[in-house]
């Protein structure tokens, strides 16, 4: 049974794949490194929100040897608007022990890829199978619902066992994908399109609805509140690298200090009775691990702060990259549209 599973993805995957850019190669090193940038900008990350960044990021950078020498500046620049900021820095520290350890060549065993910076297990399984086409199934929450609902299964251990029995001896790189693609095309997580699946006639869902699938329950995210510092002098406005920010604490922002601390409660005392500072009004962003309560306030007089700080203007701004935090602060107080 598991084997003439196998055998229709297969088929399904051959005549039916999207046309994306990183299934298209000029040889096996780009095959690799194109593998590579993908499974990066895809992680928590859906297909069509991750296409243009990978066209304009290969675009700009289009081999491993390049990427090793670009400034994580520049890359944080291409990735601007993606997100979760932390997959191009572990990008750029990837490429530069590939290129030291490895002189250039992706690695093809999976003690070494998931001890790469921002490679985990199905990452590294991913790599695997879709660059090197060896015999493995790595288990996103796609392959893990398609599996799922095709076995009426639940628990890890029980869907691992499942997904090891669907494994082939051939084309393990078109197999991995298409368990991939069934789930992001038709084994949607919600109304799946049953009707239309070709393996309708296997699946335990398909005819039989009624059975339970494992609820993942998202945990709420942390609040975290802060108050935003607004120096502006000659319209350029006071940045510096924050530390408390997560993800983000190596990206310039304007100066936070956390409410709870006692900088912010003297800031908070200071704004009841000072005139020199004003109520901006309040911000909420959801970064990626927690929610940030962002009070921004506005000061006529230059506060005390550590350098290095920095002076700019809007225009200065745009050949920068600034994250979608600082954004999302700038465009409330006004400064950039």
């Amino acid at each position: 049974m598991h084997s003439s599973i196998s055998k229709k993805i297969l088929a399904w995957y051959q005549k039916y794949q999207r046309d994306l850019p990183w299934r298209k190669y000029k040889n096996q090193k780009d095959r690799h490194y194109k593998v590579l940038l993908s499974e990066f900008m895809l992680q928590q990350t859906q297909v069509k929100t991750a296409l243009p960044f990978f066209n304009n990021f290969y675009k700009k950078i289009n081999s491993l040897e390049k990427l090793s020498k670009t400034s994580q500046a520049k890359v944080n620049k291409l990735w601007q608007g993606l997100g979760y900021y932390r997959r191009a820095k572990f990008l750029l520290e990837t490429s530069k022990i590939i290129k030291k350890k490895y002189n250039y060549k992706l690695p093809s065993q999976y003690e070494d890829l998931i001890a790469l910076p921002g490679i985990g297990d199905y990452t590294a399984k991913a790599i695997l199978s879709i660059a090197f086409d060896k015999n493995e199934i790595g288990m996103d929450g796609n392959v893990e619902r398609v599996v799922t609902r095709i076995f009426n299964i639940s628990g890890k251990k029980k869907i691992l066992k499942y997904v090891e029995r669907l494994k082939v001896e051939k084309k393990s790189s078109f197999l991995m994908q298409g368990l991939m693609e069934l789930g992001a095309l038709i084994c949607k997580p919600k109304l799946p399109l049953c009707s239309d699946c070709f393996l309708n006639k296997n699946c335990k869902y398909s005819s039989n609805k009624k059975f339970n699938l494992d609820k993942k329950v998202k945990a709420e995210k942390k609040i975290k509140k802060f108050i935003a510092i607004i120096f502006r002098k000659n319209k350029k406005i006071l940045l510096r690298h924050e530390k408390n920010l997560g993800p983000l604490k190596e990206f310039l922002n304007v100066p936070l200090v956390p409410e709870i601390s006692q900088e912010g409660r003297n800031y908070k005392k200071i704004l009841k009775k000072n005139k020199n500072y004003q109520n901006l009004g309040i911000l909420n962003i959801s970064i990626s691990n927690f929610k940030a309560e962002i009070l921004c306030l506005e000061t006529k007089k230059m506060i005390k702060v550590n350098r290095p700080y920095y002076f700019m203007n809007a225009t200065e701004l745009k050949s920068k990259f600034i994250s979608s935090f600082l954004k999302k602060i700038l465009k409330k107080i006004k400064f950039i549209k």
